[in-house]
């Protein structure tokens, strides 16, 4: 049985070969399954390919689950590597990875037209592609709106992906099929760092509140800051400290602005008070 290394001994695919010397071949034609689009090659130097930066980062976890699946039955030969004809993988790095840990032979065809702009056509399908794969993509490839959401992610590492794209967006139109086709477009991102920074107050003054993350309350602190005539981010802080024990979980945004709104109004006379509705 071909033994191969721990997820904690991969290395870069420059060492490739050097590891798997033995398995070196020059790459033949394979008589079956072939491809309609091109023959179909097999060849055990890995290091004949090479990875794209505006791919997504490779997945140790999920290259450890193909391991476990092609240990128990090897498929490799029937969705081969779409690579470009300067064998840049377009689609299939992970079954690269995969390949490489068990010292298999690595099927691929080579497609004279595709490009680092096919990455996101030739995925699009696949379950695990997700929308930061898409923010990679668009980032390394220099989209200026999908660069903004990247660095204000990083400012901001506590929030979500879906969170931060959401703070930051310009519009709340247009779904996921927009932005993994390069046309999501960033906001005002000023307005996106008051939102952030105040979620982060709130999470580091009152350690009792279990929900700042929680899609509802950032879709309602956004709202409050961005939309609510009247809102005070000093006031509801200082309403929010007399109490902190009123910030309770919730279902959804409707509900966490019902809070607020209890919060926020807290000892105050009526004709003071601020309606969130």
């Amino acid at each position: 049985m071909t033994m191969f290394p721990s997820s904690a001994t991969v290395t870069p695919l420059a060492d490739l070969a050097e590891q798997v010397g033995q398995f070196c071949a020059e790459p033949t034609p394979v008589t079956a399954p072939i491809a309609l689009d091109g023959t179909i090659y097999q060849t055990s130097d890995y290091s004949l390919f090479h990875l794209l930066p505006e791919n997504r980062p490779v997945d140790m976890g999920h290259v450890r689950k193909l391991v476990a699946m092609i240990t128990q039955s090897n498929l490799l030969h029937i969705k081969p590597l779409d690579v470009t004809a300067d064998l840049g993988v377009i689609d299939g790095q992970h079954r690269l990875a995969a390949a490489r840990e068990l010292g298999l032979p690595v099927y691929y065809k080579i497609g004279q037209q595709l490009s680092e702009a096919d990455i996101t056509t030739l995925n699009v399908a696949q379950k695990n592609w997700q929308g930061i794969d898409y923010l990679h993509f668009w980032t390394v490839k220099g989209r200026t709106d999908y660069v903004a959401l990247t660095a204000f992610r990083q400012r901001h590492p506590t929030l979500s992906f879906s969170n931060a794209k959401l703070l930051l967006a310009a519009t709340n139109k247009g779904g996921s099929e927009e932005f993994r086709a390069g046309q999501w477009k960033a906001g005002e991102a000023y307005k996106a760092e008051q939102v952030a920074e105040f979620i982060e107050r709130i999470a580091a003054e009152v350690p009792t509140f279990k929900q700042p993350n929680h899609s509802g309350f950032v879709a309602a602190v956004h709202y409050c800051v961005t939309s609510l005539e009247g809102f005070d981010t000093k006031e509801f802080m200082r309403s929010i400290l007399l109490q902190p024990r009123a910030l309770v979980p919730c279902a959804g945004h409707k509900q966490f602005l019902a809070m607020f709104q209890e919060v926020y109004n807290y000892r105050k006379a009526e004709a003071n008070r601020l309606r969130f509705f």
